[in-house]
């Protein structure tokens, strides 16, 4: 376990999001190789249902992952407070919600899954692969949403480097089942979701033995789960916010996905390849919004709101030199990288929508650094709403592109809609960051 609200804070950033940016460089590549199998194996059908579906089946996880990190956003301001009851108190409550969390969302995403394709108009010729693979990855969220607690209590106590190891696990693991599912056992998309899921319940079970043996923190007591004190006041609205904040930009994105569905299986399968490099450069920027959560939540427990001024400037910077380097990048290798998930003897159209969503998207991502960061920060000093209220702003913006830019401007329009949205989201959370952070170090006399 490690203190963030002491010592050099270029360091700790440093050191406590490099782990982070590793784990998620290696979630992004193994949904590259993923991706590559499928469309190198078994063809643009069965890639344009992956990615028909995938932000489908992302929605749910990041419902999980936003409740998780909801938790854990008190349980390191406890841990900032030095409050041990407190912290051994949350930790169980992080427990028990979410157990009743997932099998909620699991008899609602098998309820409903048909629904949900039927509004996102997947293509017919699709269906049947798309509604398998949506299948398996519903109930498959038990097994992600265990490594997701356990890894997000660790990182709210400072350690971001052992939820790593157990990630290197799970996305090892993964590649390979999804060589032998796909390429030699033969069984299709249905065959990369189970090796997704298998993957993911050894990462989990794994990180739990661990945390039985070697983080006692972990391990809590029934009358750690009285509720006595009410923490269930306190954390189910911060999960909530936090997953609505997640979930309301996935759910545009779903919407979104209805827009590209309606332009053909080539404009799918390209928008597919291009958004999976896309979100491969988007890595960064979610290691470090994470670091500034886990940094922002224990120093707001310590009341020490210099060190998060400091903090989330440096880590902003940090994120814009990246995100010129990845540009760079892109305007020099965008056609290979498209070519190196759909295949070289592919349509032009299915290449060409690959290069332009890319190349259009990337120089805006020094918008989309500083909105995720400061949401995050935001996140970190209680500020519920705020984060809640961009990310519905993104959601209605996502609405007006399906409803007037995807008719007027075709496949533009939905390259067009995220920089648009991603300027608007940060200008918000900046002006909102900026006054409370004012405000909370007039209340505390650090200004």
């Amino acid at each position: 376990m490690k203190k963030l609200t002491e010592g050099n804070i270029t360091k700790q950033i440093i050191s406590f999001s490099i782990p982070l940016l590793a784990g998620t460089a290696l979630i992004r590549l193994y949904t590259l190789v993923d991706t590559m199998m499928v469309g190198r194996f078994l063809g643009t059908d069965p890639l344009a249902a992956v990615g028909a579906t995938s932000n489908i089946a992302n929605l749910f996880n990041f419902i999980c992952w936003g409740f998780a990190s909801g938790f854990s956003i008190i349980i390191g301001q406890a841990y900032g407070e030095g409050n041990e009851s407190k912290l051994k108190k949350t930790i169980a409550h992080t427990y028990l919600l979410s157990v009743i969390l997932v099998a909620i969302l699991t008899a609602i995403g098998l309820v409903l899954k048909e629904k949900i394709l039927f509004w996102t108009q997947i293509p017919e010729e699709i269906h049947g692969i798309a509604s398998a693979y949506l299948t398996i990855s519903i109930l498959g969220l038990s097994s992600s949403m265990l490594y997701n607690v356990i890894s997000n209590v660790l990182r709210a106590l400072g350690d971001s480097f052992i939820p790593l190891v157990f990630q290197i696990v799970s996305v090892v693991l993964n590649i390979i089942l999804d060589y032998v599912f796909i390429a030699i056992l033969e069984k299709g998309v249905a065959g990369a979701a189970v090796a997704t899921v298998i993957s993911q319940l050894v990462a989990g079970i794994s990180s739990l033995i661990y945390c039985l043996f070697r983080r006692r923190t972990l391990i809590v007591s029934l009358k750690d789960f009285s509720m006595k004190e009410n923490y269930l006041s306190l954390m189910i609205p911060q999960g909530i916010s936090m997953s609505m904040m997640i979930s309301v930009v996935t759910t545009g994105t779903v919407i979104l996905q209805t827009g590209i569905n309606s332009l053909g299986a080539d404009v799918i399968a390209g928008y597919t390849a291009g958004r999976k490099y896309v979100e491969l450069f988007f890595m960064p920027g979610g290691a470090l919004s994470s670091t500034a959560a886990a940094f922002t939540s224990q120093n707001y427990g310590a009341k020490q709101f210099d060190r998060i001024k400091k903090a989330t400037r440096q880590i902003i910077l940090i994120a814009w030199i990246i995100n010129a380097l990845e540009w760079i990048a892109v305007i020099f290798f965008a056609e290979g990288m498209v070519k190196s998930i759909t295949g070289n003897y592919v349509g032009d159209e299915i290449i060409n929508a690959g290069k332009f969503y890319m190349i259009t998207n990337l120089p805006f991502y020094a918008f989309v650094s500083v909105l995720v960061i400061v949401r995050s920060a935001l996140q970190g000093m209680n500020k519920k709403k705020t984060p809640v209220i961009a990310s519905i702003m993104e959601m209605l913006v996502k609405v007006l592109a399906v409803a007037v830019f995807v008719p007027c401007l075709g496949f533009t329009g939905i390259v067009i809609t995220e920089p648009i949205i991603w300027i608007l989201g940060a200008a918000w959370v900046w002006i909102i960051y900026c006054r409370t952070l004012k405000l909370k170090m007039k209340e505390n006399k650090v200004i």
